[in-house]
């Protein structure tokens, strides 16, 4: 046995006045035949070629059921997004039109695409619309005020409909103004999807109860590693995560890895391992790419120590890969967690991050998890008990 621990923990976070409290949900009488309503959605996904990927549609389909729900009412649903980060700039690149095409493939009907976000012309198109047809607004991220939180842009937004929804927990823990702002100038309410998601993450989870965190956004994930720390078994760390939890530890790689040794990143790493040592697990071996001059995945020994304790796990949450899943050679230690973890039929378990998901939707692997999340920085959010903006105002 690995562990000694046993029980039920309610997830990772205790149990606080927030996590008993039920979210605002629409009804009949919120939405009516003509409705304009405002629903946020996260359909940011990587383009392929400036195409949408057939072959990552996950986001893109579950917001299609909510659109289908306010379609029988007769609303007029207008889809709003960011996508990417232009940072308040017009980047074509990153327009919306290309995610309206999907839109309008998975809903079998027209979506109309509106190539701004607010003011006039945007109004004006959305006036046009018909009972029972949808519209997509351009790049919410290409307004300054969106990442801002501001308050005129939220009135302008308000100015665009009747109802707003939140169907985009992706973005809840973003305190921006589509998820935040603009609730206090419309009906706001969360969707279905949204609701499934809390619901999900709230479970009560039985121990032993691991973390696996890979990928390479260390410095957003080490205040939430904290607030895990304290409740996780155990944290296996991979991706470039490990290479900062390595370098924190003394230990070196062979090739030059300045974007993952950041002075405050490893710091911070060093007090992780400080304070929860004994719960963090480090890869044994990595593997490294001569070609790229880097390390592009955990070795077969890290590996296996980590499908250890995956098997006696009976709660596992993972956000991340183990790797660089683009190179062949990369993706070895991403496959064998996912098989890992979909083996262990004990276990209640959770992925979630774009990079995360796609992978193992590719492996055909994705039905044996027990809950998919669309978000992957809000899921660890959500389960480190940090603030969620965007779910706080839909609070009753």
């Amino acid at each position: 046995m690995l562990f000694n621990s046993g029980g039920v923990v309610s997830m990772f976070m205790p149990k606080t006045k927030k996590a008993n409290k039920t979210l605002a949900t629409w009804s009949a009488k919120d939405v009516s035949k003509g409705s304009r309503v405002l629903l946020r959605v996260d359909a940011n996904i990587p383009l392929v070629h400036g195409e949408v990927d057939e072959h990552n549609l996950l986001r893109i389909r579950a917001a299609v059921p909510e659109i289908q729900r306010l379609l029988k009412r007769g609303a007029r649903v207008i889809i709003a997004t960011h996508l990417g980060r232009p940072h308040g700039r017009h980047v074509s690149a990153l327009s919306t039109s290309v995610l309206a095409n999907a839109f309008a493939r998975e809903l079998g009907s027209p979506v109309r695409w509106i190539a701004h976000v607010v003011g006039r012309k945007a109004e004006f198109a959305i006036a046009r619309l018909k009972p029972g047809s949808v519209a997509m607004l351009e790049n919410l991220r290409f307004e300054q005020g969106e990442e801002k939180n501001d308050e005129k842009f939220a009135q302008s937004l308000a100015r665009l409909a009747d109802v707003y929804v939140n169907n985009a927990f992706g973005v809840c823990h973003e305190r921006h103004a589509s998820v935040h702002a603009v609730t206090k100038y419309l009906p706001s309410f969360a969707g279905e999807l949204l609701l499934k998601e809390v619901r999900a993450l709230r479970l009560p989870a039985k121990r032993p109860l691991v973390v696996v965190v890979g990928g390479a956004k260390i410095e957003s994930k080490i205040p939430m590693l904290h607030k895990l720390g304290r409740h996780a078994d155990a944290i296996i760390i991979g991706g470039g995560a490990a290479l900062t939890f390595i370098a924190a530890a003394g230990g070196s790689f062979g090739f030059p890895a300045d974007e993952f040794t950041q002075r405050d990143d490893v710091a911070e790493a060093k007090m992780l391992l400080r304070y929860y040592g004994d719960k963090i697990v480090l890869p044994r071996d990595l593997v490294a790419s001569r070609l790229r001059k880097a390390v592009i995945d955990i070795g077969a020994r890290s590996l296996r120590h980590a499908s250890h304790i995956l098997a006696e796990a009976r709660t596992i949450v993972w956000n991340g890969p183990m790797g660089i899943t683009e190179e062949p050679d990369g993706c070895f230690a991403t496959l064998g967690v996912a098989w890992a973890i979909a083996s262990n039929t004990s276990a209640y378990s959770i992925v979630g991050g774009g990079e995360t998901v796609t992978f193992v939707e590719s492996t055909g692997l994705i039905d044996r998890f027990s809950h998919v999340s669309t978000g992957g920085g809000a899921m660890l959010a959500f389960l480190a008990d940090e603030p969620m903006p965007g779910i706080r105002v839909l609070e009753k």
